[in-house]
């Protein structure tokens, strides 16, 4: 957990699954709270969010939306940036090349993490009965 704590940035392309629907995220993570999210559906972007200095811009076909953003709303972008942001709040238990994140305060949810060396190859999130799969495909990040 030492190397993931000297973690400052990371980018990362992903594919997310909840349920039966999948897409395409690109990420880029600065700590603690800058982070910018395009999604992406059969190869054309859906929608992108960026967070920066407390603020949260959202554009999508439908234009442009600014709103006030928190740490928490940086952290729902991203499980590996929540995981981040959060170490030191999880209880964490190392079986083979997988991690198991589960969270010592009730509000966190709970992170199976297989890992490719050191970096996440799948990020599972479970959380009252909803369960979402992250797959990185490509990852990298700056310590």
């Amino acid at each position: 957990m030492s190397y993931w704590h000297s973690i400052n940035s990371f980018t990362a392309r992903e594919t997310i699954k909840i349920g039966n629907q999948t897409f395409e995220s690109h990420i880029t993570f600065t700590k603690p709270d800058k982070i910018t999210r395009e999604d992406y559906i059969n190869g054309s972007m859906i929608q992108k969010v960026i967070i920066e200095n407390g603020i949260q811009k959202v554009v999508t076909s439908n234009g442009t939306f600014v709103l006030n953003a928190t740490i928490d709303d940086v952290n729902a972008l991203d499980p590996f940036a929540s995981i981040l942001n959060n170490l030191d709040s999880f209880n964490v238990t190392k079986m083979d090349n997988t991690l198991l994140l589960r969270p010592k305060t009730p509000r966190l949810p709970t992170y199976e993490v297989q890992l490719n060396g050191k970096l996440p190859k799948r990020i599972i999130i479970k959380q009252e009965g909803l369960t979402i799969v992250v797959d990185y495909g490509k990852i990298e990040v700056k310590t």
